[in-house]
């Protein structure tokens, strides 16, 4: 079974790792193993900022609703996916994680966060969010004026792009950016690995 990564985002890939290591019974029972492919090295683009977009994601670097946010999970699950549709071998699938923030007039900043998670088998598209979270007020309004989360470096420091993330400074080290991500693959999945129940 060959998993294609939609990025080569560390946090994202180990995510993806983690969850789909907890179903086995996805390969093994077929006799086969399993291999994981990130994407090639020049589809990455690190160029791209806050309101930009993104040319794997096809949005914009920090999605501003759920829509937006899903649309950017499942084009990277696609683009994944067909990075290896033709090779033979018979389950694959393509995984994409994109995370925004989305309205909640609930929220004192109107605002939550989650991340969202795409598996695409060639034909269907498996949708599982992440817990969601609220940013400090001052991190919503640069957001919302076009920075990047992940370069606010005078409040995040210089682990909001890495394994720990945002989430990792605001939860004080209790759950970090791949764990909270992990969630989404592992809710995506539901419907693969419970099939049976589902239909």
């Amino acid at each position: 079974m060959i998993i294609s990564i939609g990025s080569r985002s560390i946090p994202k890939t180990i995510a993806i790792m983690r969850a789909f290591s907890k179903y086995p019974e996805l390969w093994i029972e077929n006799g086969d193993s399993i291999e994981y492919r990130v994407m090639p090295k020049e589809i990455r683009n690190d160029s791209k900022k806050g309101k930009e977009k993104d040319e794997l994601s096809g949005v914009s670097c920090n999605p501003l609703s759920l829509n937006e946010t899903i649309i950017g999970a499942k084009n990277r699950a696609k683009k994944a996916y067909e990075q290896i549709e033709k090779e033979n071998d018979s389950l694959k699938f393509g995984v994409g994680i994109e995370a925004g923030m989305y309205p909640v007039e609930e929220a004192s900043t109107q605002y939550m966060d989650c991340s969202i998670c795409s598996i695409y088998d060639g034909k269907e598209f498996y949708i599982g969010f992440s817990p969601s979270f609220e940013y400090p007020q001052i991190v919503v309004d640069r957001t919302l004026a076009g920075e990047e989360i992940g370069f606010m470096t005078d409040v995040f420091g210089n682990t909001a792009k890495g394994r720990k993330g945002a989430i990792g400074i605001l939860t004080n080290g209790r759950v970090y950016r791949d764990e909270l991500e992990e969630y989404a693959v592992i809710m995506a999945l539901t419907k693969i690995v419970s099939k049976n129940i589902y239909e």
